[in-house]
């Protein structure tokens, strides 16, 4: 069968299984690769190609997200998250866009989305009852911890673009000085759209329902990935800190120290846990994403798109139809690059717009293959058509102006 028509066919069942069946990605994703092999007739060289890929990612982001995962359950049973939201009320005024910048914030050392949407879930449900807000809150600190994730290196999915691509133009710097600007101006479409929705009134610092944790056990964790990366990157002897895995692992030592000896065990327990499924759901990306690339069809066929599409949109593209196909975003990102890799648009389109655009398509379409559209839905008790259109359309909005500022100046 031809290689197209066996991945439209792939991403359609994955997209009807994770709709509408509750099975874990893992499972979906490890089975849609084999499906896809068969329809092409790859044979045993599948299996090698599904393993190296699932090792590779695990290589790449193992550590990174156990650690996220358990300065994750830190900061849920000692309070830090009702201080970091407190702390970041009495500078963003609103409640609504203090919960959509904690969960821009969060992300960066969660090393995920989805984990800092519910760490906040208990806080803004009393931020909820205090001021009689709307559900406006929990869209924003959704749509937040997305747009950080998708856009901030080296979170998850620029991470494993620029791993996968390996472009030798990529200059972390440079691209955060492009960035970082483009997803604060996501950051304020999404929260002034949950403002338009009336959330609440301005909140008001005296009135507290749960004691916050202290400022140092809550903010520690959350600065130190973020200034080992920085040092790091600045001064050239200490260039160690500046990888991902040291810098989290910083973290993760400093929400131990910090915390009181009661949490210990059962955070490290509990944010293993959930790292697990993570890490699994994360392997089975890579490794779909490596059979796609070992088949080979379908990169071959890349280059023939530019006479319809200008080359700088093809990752774009690529990008925004697996992510309507099958929901994650990492996933998304990592077969783009899969398939991007060694063909001719790497060396038309320079990589940091290669990067930006591939993160632009990984924000489009996050409907129903999302498992974070369904979170969303159990968590406000909202119709399908409300977490649409406030969840998934402001997200669109957020990718298709990133992708026509990047295409506006390096098209």
């Amino acid at each position: 069968m031809a290689p197209i028509i066996a991945l439209i066919l792939t991403i359609a069942i994955i997209a009807v299984v994770a709709s509408r069946h509750a099975i874990p990605p893992f499972i979906t994703l490890t089975g849609g690769a084999l499906f896809f092999a068969l329809l092409t007739g790859m044979g045993e060289s599948a299996v090698l190609a599904f393993t190296g890929g699932a090792g590779a990612l695990f290589a790449l982001l193992g550590i990174p997200v156990y650690c996220g995962s358990v300065i994750a359950k830190f900061l849920s049973r000692d309070g830090g998250a009702e201080r970091i939201v407190e702390d970041i009320g009495r500078f963003a005024h609103r409640p609504v866009s203090a919960a959509a910048l904690s969960g821009y914030l969060l992300s960066v050392p969660m090393m995920c989305c989805i984990t800092p949407f519910i760490v906040l879930t208990p806080v803004l449900a009393g931020i909820r009852r205090r001021l009689h807000c709307t559900t406006s809150l929990y869209y924003a600190a959704a749509c937040g911890s997305v747009i950080s994730f998708v856009f901030i290196y080296p979170l998850p999915v620029t991470y494993a673009i620029t791993n996968s691509l390996q472009p030798g133009d990529f200059v972390a710097g440079s691209y955060l000085q492009v960035a970082l600007p483009l997803s604060l101006i996501a950051l304020i479409i999404v929260a002034y759209l949950s403002v338009r929705n009336h959330a609440c009134s301005i909140s008001s610092p005296n009135s507290k329902e749960t004691a916050p944790g202290s400022r140092r056990q809550a903010w520690i964790p959350v600065i130190l990935p973020v200034a080992c990366l920085a040092v790091g990157h600045i001064i050239a002897p200490l260039s160690i800190l500046a990888n991902i895995n040291i810098a989290l692992f910083a973290g993760l030592c400093g929400a131990i120290i910090l915390s009181p000896a009661a949490s210990r065990v059962p955070a490290l327990e509990s944010g293993t846990k959930h790292a697990g499924i993570i890490i699994f759901d994360l392997c089975g990306a890579g490794g779909l994403g490596a059979v796609v690339a070992a088949e080979g069809g379908i990169a071959a066929a890349l280059p023939s798109l530019t006479p319809l599409l200008p080359a700088i949109l093809i990752p774009f593209v690529i990008a925004a139809l697996f992510q309507a196909a099958q929901g994650s975003r990492v996933v998304s990102a990592v077969i783009t690059a899969s398939l991007l890799a060694g063909t001719e648009i790497m060396a038309t389109v320079p990589a940091l717009p290669l990067v930006l655009m591939t993160a632009a398509g990984c924000m489009m379409f996050s409907f129903v293959t999302d498992p974070f559209f369904w979170l969303i839905r159990r968590t406000t008790g909202d119709s399908l058509r409300d977490v649409c259109m406030h969840y998934t359309v402001p997200l669109f909005c957020a990718g298709t102006i990133t992708a026509g500022i990047t295409l506006f100046i390096f098209g």
